[in-house]
């Protein structure tokens, strides 16, 4: 009955379902009135997973030999069990055992986090690497990443580095508690759209199996030394928008990115117990977001008040349409970037 209802509750809104493959590490997503096809994490075979959008979410994963449920799908490709599949997906929607939304108390997170606890998901924790595992990959920056206007010092500073074997910009993601530590690397083709598509080449590789996004915030190990002074947390949702960040600041940069637009459970928490008390959280999503029928200022909104009423949220809104139909805030310039800033929208609606 549980697997039931909580199937019902993801087909009730189809982004559930996506932000459920995406921080598992399917990619390469194509839909119809009937399916989704995708790739498998640090898979390229586009087709390769079938996802059935009917009650019962029937699901193969070709190149595994599975076929079944979306919920054993993911027991597969996550090695863990059913229930550990079920945790998981209550704590990245933020959903309780009835299907309804979690009124959860802030403060019971905050002094879990503060005496060093993590969450109780047995899935929340990403397994550490040493920094000597960017070795494998050529040192600096890709020509292609400075002529977007990133400064060749800021990539460094994030160890950005090149996969010439797959042509592939590399992206280290720092683990948020362990900041000399890696726990995922994520590597962006250079490949054309077009190229892409006759190809089969996948957007993003990951490197690191079993890489989870909402267990970490990309670029936070870069501001655990300024965050007592920190007024304002910028949230993006690519790592190249944190890399212009920085670049518009002289390298003082303020922000950070999930790897999607939707902030899991434990993200809040960390969130709310690793930020001063006045530092203003902005959300930055992508132009897409704030247009997309399915979401749109209110899924923005409903974002927010995952913070509130602990932290002063606000969110970017383009209203006089000045950004192209996916880009990030800061994708269009320092002006315009200014300017989304400068009038940003506040959100401090409490409501029950």
């Amino acid at each position: 009955m549980r697997a039931k209802e909580l199937k019902a509750n993801i087909l009730e809104d189809k982004e559930r379902l996506y932000t459920i493959l995406r921080n598992a590490g399917f990619h390469d997503f194509k839909e119809n009135n009937e399916e989704i096809r995708c790739a498998l994490p640090d898979m390229t075979n586009s087709t390769g997973v079938m996802i059935k959008l009917n009650e019962t979410l029937y699901t193969s994963l070709f190149e595994l030999g599975y076929t079944g449920d979306l919920f054993g799908a993911l027991a597969v490709v996550l090695k863990t069990d059913f229930r550990d599949v079920i945790s998981y997906i209550d704590t990245l929607l933020g959903i309780s055992n009835q299907g309804k939304p979690r009124f959860k108390d802030p403060l019971q997170a905050l002094k879990s986090l503060s005496r060093g606890h993590g969450s109780s998901t047995s899935l929340s924790s990403n397994k550490l690497y040493d920094a000597s595992f960017m070795n494998r990959f050529v040192a600096g920056p890709h020509h292609k990443l400075i002529e977007e206007g990133i400064l060749p010092q800021v990539a460094n500073e994030f160890d950005i580095r090149f996969d010439p074997f797959r042509d592939r910009i590399v992206f280290p993601h720092y683990d948020w508690i362990h900041t000399d530590k890696i726990v995922g690397v994520q590597g962006r083709t250079l490949q054309s759209p077009e190229e892409m598509e006759i190809l089969g080449t996948a957007k993003y590789w990951n490197y690191i199996k079993h890489f989870r996004k909402s267990s970490n915030l990309y670029g936070f190990s870069n501001l655990h030394d300024r965050l007592d002074k920190m007024k304002m947390l910028i949230i993006f949702e690519g790592e190249k928008s944190v890399l212009k960040e920085y670049t518009f600041s002289n390298g003082q940069g303020m922000s950070v990115a999930l790897g999607g637009h939707s902030i899991s459970t434990q993200q809040a928490e960390f969130i709310l117990a690793h930020t001063p008390a006045d530092c203003e959280v902005v959300l930055a999503f992508d132009r897409d977001v704030m247009v997309k029928e399915t979401e749109g200022e209110k899924y923005i909104q409903a974002e927010a008040k995952k913070l509130i009423p602990f932290k002063k949220v606000s969110y970017i809104y383009d209203t006089y349409n000045l950004l192209g139909e996916k880009d990030s805030p800061i994708d269009k310039g320092y002006k315009v970037w200014k300017y989304l800033l400068k009038w940003r929208k506040e959100f401090s609606e409490i409501k029950s």
